[in-house]
């Protein structure tokens, strides 16, 4: 019985609109369990869709989709059904928070609600001996229909620490993504959020009893609120589904890192909500619920890294390992130190949201301000590392006040030259504590401020962008119907590369050096000066 595993993540309306060298950790991690069973392939949803006969050869398909994948998955599921697809299709990932209207408006058998390792094992074996209802009933966080009813066999289960560690997930991907130096494969460190803050407001169904529980110095009674309000930053669901933080032992982190390289990989992510959470919990006994204390954990941090880094092509630099988010208020020196040592030139991710601390603190529920991320990226830029900050707009209940303030930080984070700053837009999510929000709180009009907030960011990101002009980065080239890009090995803005300066030979997938020639607030354009190393079967 060969599976089929679709990595639907990031596709929108069926297929990616940003990102498109990343390869979430989520759907090798489904993979890798499936294969336990039966010969098990992953596939990208647009490989699929462009060759959708293929789907007859497996008896099962599992379809892994965020909330805003809803529509890739549609489509996805459609067309699997035009071709008379008759095995059975499985739906899980993010979007399996929404099982409901999952089961509701699509043909799909089966939602695995929340993370899968426990549900997942149980659902083949019942698939295995014919789809046994009673079987189906005792698998936990398994959403399915039945005699016209949607039935949710129990609320969704957290994997415990140990079996993280034991999982091997998929790494064949020179099968799957191609060319595949390219791409940035994540790899899950920890799962769960340490954040279990909860924003402090009134509005709809979210009702703070001010309480306070979520904020004590006992880190089990934030575990439960009174109010029934989500956990973390109230537009985030990541404490929800993944719970506290989870990590993985170290051996397991170096295999799956190893055999990644081993079938093609050049670019490796060591994926985590945020990264110095990294054996964290071992500091307090297990439960981490507390954002900002106590401090990381050094000696686990610097001995990961340290394994990884003794990869003998990691070591050479042929392989590039990076990080991605962190949480401001856990920078210090001693860890700017850790991460200079191993990581320097890489890109780091931190998110503000705005720049007004008392919005952050008692409305979003995420006690980080302006100070806190200002000292992280001066810690983190001095030891050689690349900030990128996150800022939000149309959240709930900002005023006027919010965005001055977070025009302010702006500036204030242009003092000390941060790289990037990323704005996006606020969309509500499933499982969140702004979902429960009433949609007309909001303040005063303030559409006119936050274009304003646009184009300062926007200003900013196109003269940070100019100092590139002159300089040389290397990237891995990649070949698309529009032309030729350079992805920068290190991360950062993808190069527009003049054909003019293009060999006559192939060269998609190699890896070479650009001159940036100029800029524009969207495109980088660059020309291609040497051509440094290509895969063997090019």
């Amino acid at each position: 019985m060969p599976y089929l595993v679709i990595d639907a993540l990031a596709r929108a309306v069926g297929e990616r609109y940003s990102t498109f060298d990343v390869v979430g950790a989520g759907p090798r991690v489904v993979a890798g369990i499936l294969e336990d069973f039966e010969e098990t392939t992953l596939l990208p949803c647009e490989n699929v869709v462009s060759n959708i006969e293929l789907v007859r050869e497996f008896d099962a398909v599992f379809i892994s989709a965020m909330s805003s994948d809803y529509e890739a998955l549609r489509r996805l599921v459609m067309r699997l059904k035009n071709v008379q697809f008759k095995g059975f299709i499985v739906v899980g990932g993010p979007i399996s928070f929404e099982y409901s209207k999952v089961l509701r408006e699509l043909p799909v058998d089966f939602v695995v609600v929340g993370e899968a390792e426990i549900p997942l094992k149980h659902l083949v074996n019942c698939l295995k001996n014919g789809g046994d209802e009673n079987c189906l009933e005792k698998t936990p966080a398994l959403a399915f229909r039945r005699k016209g009813e949607i039935v949710l066999t129990s609320r969704h289960i957290y994997t415990p620490k140990d079996v993280l560690s034991a999982i091997k997930p998929w790494t064949k991907v020179n099968l799957s993504y191609k060319p595949t130096w390219i791409y940035r494969f994540y790899v899950e460190v920890l799962r769960g959020c340490s954040n279990f803050v909860r924003p402090l407001i009134k509005s709809g169904e979210l009702n703070c009893l001010f309480c306070m529980k979520c904020r004590s110095s006992n880190l089990s009674e934030r575990l439960l609120c009174p109010a029934n309000i989500p956990p973390g930053c109230g537009f985030c669901n990541v404490p929800y589904m993944f719970g506290y933080p989870r990590s993985r032992s170290v051996k397991s982190i170096v295999n799956e890192v190893e055999e990644l390289i081993e079938h093609g990989a050049r670019r490796i992510v060591l994926s985590a909500p945020d990264f110095l959470d990294y054996c964290r919990e071992e500091l307090v006994g297990g439960v981490l619920t507390d954002p900002c204390n106590p401090p990381p954990n050094i000696s686990a941090i610097e001995d990961l890294l340290n394994a990884l880094f003794s990869i003998r092509d990691v070591n050479r630099g042929k392989v590039v390992v990076m990080i991605e988010n962190i949480k401001a208020c856990l920078v210090n020196e001693e860890i700017g130190k850790v991460l200079g040592k191993y990581l320097k030139d890489t890109t780091v991710h931190i998110g503000l949201e705005s720049g007004c601390d008392w919005y952050n603190d008692r409305v979003l529920g995420k006690p980080i301000g302006l100070s806190h991320v200002l000292q992280a990226c001066k810690i983190l830029s001095e030891a050689g590392l690349r900030p990128y900050v996150y800022l939000m707009h149309n959240l709930p209940l900002a005023s006027r006040e919010v965005y001055l303030n977070t025009m302010r930080a702006v500036e204030a984070l242009g003092r000390i030259s941060v790289e990037k700053i990323t704005l996006y837009k606020y969309i509500k999510l499933p499982a969140t504590a702004f979902e429960k929000i009433l949609e007309e709180r909001r303040e005063e009009n303030v559409s006119e401020i936050i274009k304003e907030l646009k184009k300062l960011v926007n200003r900013y990101n196109t003269a940070m962008k100019r100092r590139l002009i002159g300089e040389r980065v290397e990237v891995y080239i990649v070949k698309s119907n529009e032309g030729y890009y350079g992805y920068p090995i290190k991360h950062g803005p993808v190069v527009v590369i003049s054909p003019r300066s293009i060999p006559r030979r192939e060269i998609s997938g190699c890896r070479g050096v650009v001159k940036i020639l100029d800029i524009s607030s969207r495109v980088i354009k660059g020309e291609l000066i040497d051509v440094l190393e290509c895969p063997q079967n090019i």
